[in-house]
């Protein structure tokens, strides 16, 4: 939504997080990426996310920091977590984010299968992650994250 309208002026398709940072910066909206809102343009999260106006979806060129960020390619969203060592602890499958900070809190990750079924789920703090890559997220070899208590089996419910 927007400060300047009643409906709906796009649709939210990715968080753009810096990689090296973990701080966010953009929300993807209009499929492949084709647009974004700054994180500076969004005036609030609650009900919905609501923006200045119109003119704040922009192309990601339009913003250098935005740009880089998009350039890397290191997504959180389905990157493999492995710690130093190269244990494989899964896949992210979501974070947590504060709003207010701008800033990544943490990650959930898990084993999955063709990213349907879920197993091993595990919330890692913001401040175990080493690195982000594009094909993969460091983090500390010293995590001691016990998984989740097992819960059933869980289809993914539209991202």
């Amino acid at each position: 939504m927007s400060r300047d309208s009643a409906k709906p002026v796009a649709r939210v398709f990715d968080v753009i997080l810096d990689p090296a940072s973990g701080n966010f910066v953009a929300l993807s909206v209009y499929p492949a990426l084709r647009k974004v809102v700054a994180a500076r343009d969004i005036v609030s999260w609650t009900p919905e996310i609501t923006i200045r106006d119109s003119d704040s979806i922009i192309e990601p060129s339009e913003i250098v920091r935005i740009q880089k960020v998009l350039d890397s390619h290191a997504a959180f969203i389905g990157n493999r977590v492995e710690t130093e060592s190269g244990k494989y602890l899964g896949r992210v499958y979501d974070f947590l984010l504060d709003v207010n900070l701008g800033a990544l809190l943490k990650i959930i990750v898990a084993h999955d299968f063709l990213g349907i079924v879920r197993w091993n789920e595990r919330v890692i703090p913001a401040g175990e992650i080493i690195r982000t890559e594009p094909e993969r997220i460091i983090v500390k070899d010293d995590l001691l994250i016990e998984p989740l208590p097992s819960q059933p089996e869980q289809v993914m419910a539209g991202a």
